[in-house]
């Protein structure tokens, strides 16, 4: 197929064209620039234009490609030191493109756009179908690009893909492959100043470029795909900090370690979900491996990554350099004298000629160098010039005559006067356009800085206007709620609490578990799958990040985004036996701050005072039962607690399961005492209004219940589990 392939010199360019190379196609490199220095390996026909120029149409009517690439995010024109020039610059770039490449009327259009579009952060892996929520000129820059592409899609009805690519890992061949990989820039930070700087809380979906690469080659050779958006990555979390690991790992204790970590962290994870079920997709290259032979190649071309200074560079490398730099100060000097032979030559020739005797090239030998090197060469050229012109007026005088001749010293004064005069203008200009450029970059660099700090105000600002609007914040609106919990029937309160904690905290996954003085914690309830993951029955001990959160009496706060715990829990200290401990999941990590621990620790001491009304009103129940008395319940009250469990259950707050024990009236009481030396703690006994004995298993489902039945079978109980629409 023929390929055309647009955008400037980068990794992914570089990676791109040698693929597509290997499967036999054949490339067409639009270079977006005029600079015939840009250098492209395996193309065909390289076209240097702009990608706003009018002759882009002609450049896509004479290719028809089958298959045009945007590298847009990827794209080596567009840096980034500019970002508001080069908005508009990329926006009016991309609709010449679209357009000329809609006007040959066949093949397909690829757009390479990032992660970047998602400026927020996601605890999950993100979805196709997630909107981005673009922050910052680039990334709203990119998001307008898919835009763009998607008009031409949806509206038009072309072939038009637009892939999603997660952080990119490979080996850099030179610092500024480097700068565009965060793998790369952490390996060229330690390898170059022997110290890295990392934030624990920052997350990134790292994905091997030959991987990226082969997927984006699927999509150039397939004949139909199903969607027209996909997410080319890993989908799999790693951190600032891993990275670090791997990099000290590899260079021992040569390297610093310094933790910028901060409070707000960062986390964004591409789902490959949608690519993956159509196309494929295998991971051929972790980031560790890539850190070592990153830093294997950087100790072995050492002289591509560090400066002629850096003690780091080997011996060989550093005399080479010094060599160079010595050369490099002495090419002026030795341009001046080999220039000067030439002159010298043709002033020995002019001054017997007819026609040119008058003309002084020496005086243009001198104003040449004042223009071309400055005032410093022009001395030395003027130096030259006197010599020769010394050496030539001697040829018919002596030297004596020479030197004392009155014109001598006239012609000497002209030519270091103009020399000197030529070549101060020559370095004022040259100070002054540095100068200028100094102050354009500081410029720029305060409008960059003006407008983070502007964003940074905007959310600041955005975070005050929730709190004064949004009273679901107010201590008086979270008092407000959980009073309600005190009008509510003591059975139904554990539930209750779990749907007021949701409200407050604005939070999906919410779970409730109770402590023993054994620091077992029982779950009693949920209100998702999610939320229960931890189990049933939980060793708290066995949990040492809760252990300690909660031994101190503070908010475990989940900062290193492990899946494994919750994003917050809190155990609410109290002078009881049994406490309670509250666990929020999936809970955004924007909200992971000390404000949001604080109003959970509010929540959960209000809440606390409903769960004991509720627990004291339990025990009150066991007594006065004909049976025995221990975790037995009243007839009335066990069909309340029946009752409430199954209201849960239809609102997905708990699970549970229903035994009835079979056996005679006479045998209950027996039957009653052996299970209440079997069941947990958070397990009801009782008898219903049709007389029967019944077990109530929280937070068991049907196949929790089955285990149970059979290990009470092996106690000599036999039962069945009850149907609700029997009760």
């Amino acid at each position: 197929m023929d390929i055309m392939l647009v955008g400037g010199v980068s990794l992914m360019m570089r990676a791109l064209s040698s693929k597509l190379h290997k499967e036999g196609h054949r490339l067409y490199v639009l270079s977006g620039s005029r600079d015939p220095g840009n250098h492209y390996q395996h193309v065909f026909e390289q076209y240097d234009f702009p990608y706003d120029c009018p002759s882009v149409e002609e450049v896509f009517r004479s290719v028809q490609p089958d298959v045009t690439i945007l590298l847009g995010a990827f794209d080596g024109n567009f840096t980034g030191q500019d970002q508001k020039r080069e908005t508009v610059r990329f926006s009016a770039s991309l609709q010449n493109i679209l357009l000329s490449w809609a006007a040959i009327g066949k093949g397909r259009l690829i757009y390479l756009s990032s992660a970047e579009v998602y400026g927020d952060s996601y605890q999950m892996p993100v979805s196709e179908t997630m909107a981005p929520a673009p922050k910052g000129i680039r990334s709203l820059m990119l998001y307008q690009g898919e835009e763009s592409c998607r008009f031409y899609h949806e509206h038009l009805g072309r072939d038009v893909l637009v892939l999603r690519l997660d952080r990119l890992h490979d080996v850099p061949v030179n610092p500024r492959e480097a700068s565009e990989m965060i793998c790369g820039r952490k390996c060229l930070d330690a390898f170059r100043d022997g110290s890295v700087s990392y934030r624990s809380n920052y997350h990134y979906g790292l994905t091997y470029l030959g991987d990226a690469v082969e997927s984006i080659n699927k999509l150039v050779s397939c004949q139909t795909h199903r969607e027209w958006l996909y997410h080319i990555s890993s989908s799999k979390a790693f951190s600032e900090r891993q990275i670090v690991d791997a990099i000290c790992q590899s260079l021992g204790d040569k390297v610093e370690r310094i933790d910028n970590t901060l409070e707000e962290g960062y986390c964004v994870i591409l789902s490959n979900e949608r690519l993956k079920q159509e196309f494929g997709f295998f991971i051929w290259r972790e980031p560790e491996d890539t850190v070592q032979r990153s830093l294997r190649y950087m100790h072995e071309h050492s002289f591509r990554f560090l400066d002629a200074e850096h003690q780091g560079l080997d011996l060989w490398h550093r005399i080479y350099y010094r060599v160079m730099k010595t050369l490099g100060a002495l090419v002026p000097y030795l341009e001046n004298m080999v220039f000067f032979i030439p002159f010298f030559m043709l002033n020995n020739r002019a001054t017997d000629s007819q026609y040119f005797s008058k003309i002084d090239f020496y005086l243009l030998y001198v104003l040449l160098f004042a223009i071309v090197h400055g005032q410093r060469q022009a001395t030395f050229s003027a130096a030259l010039a006197t010599m020769g012109y010394l050496f030539r007026q001697m040829y018919g005088r002596t030297g004596l005559a020479v030197v004392t001749d009155y014109n001598t010293y006239v012609w000497i004064a002209e030519i270091f006067i103009l020399g000197l005069t030529v070549g101060y203008m020559k370095d004022t200009l040259r100070f002054l356009r540095e100068e200028k450029e100094q102050e354009v970059d500081f410029l720029q660099e305060r409008v960059s800085d003006i407008g983070d700090i502007n964003d940074s105000n905007q959310r600041v600002k955005e975070g005050l206007i929730n709190q004064v609007i949004d009273y679901d914040n107010s201590l008086g609106t979270v008092y407000e709620a959980t009073e309600q919990l005190a009008k509510d029937q003591p059975v139904e309160i554990l539930f209750h609490a779990i749907s007021t904690i949701q409200q407050l905290m604005k939070c999906r996954d919410v779970a409730i578990y109770r402590m023993n003085e054994d620091h077992y914690a029982n779950l009693i309830a949920y209100s998702s799958k999610r939320a229960a993951s931890m189990g049933n029955r939980v060793y708290i001990p066995d949990k040492k990040p809760l252990e300690e959160a909660f031994s101190h009496n503070e908010v475990y706060v989940n900062r290193s985004m492990e899946k494994a715990y919750p994003m917050m829990a809190y155990r609410i200290p109290t002078a009881e036996k049994i406490q309670t401990c509250i666990l929020i999941w999936n809970l955004p990590l924007e909200r992971m701050t000390i404000a949001e621990a604080n109003r959970l620790v509010i929540i959960g001491k209000l809440v606390q005072n409903s769960i004991h009304r509720a627990d004291r009103y339990l025990q009150s129940l066991h007594e006065g039962t004909e049976l025995y008395s221990e975790n037995v319940l009243r007839e009335d009250a066990f069909e309340k607690l029946v009752s409430a469990y199954r209201d849960a259950g239809r609102k997905n707050l708990t699970e549970y399961t229903l035994l009835q024990i079979l056996c005679t009236k006479a045998e209950q009481r027996d039957k009653a005492r052996v299970l209440c030396h079997t069941l947990c703690e958070m397990d009801y006994i009782g008898r219903l209004s049709d007389g029967n004995l019944y077990v109530l298993l929280s937070c068991t489902d049907r196949k929790g219940g089955t285990l149970v039945q059979e290990k009470l079978e092996k106690l000599g109980i036999h039962s069945s589990i009850s149907e609700e629409s029997g009760l």
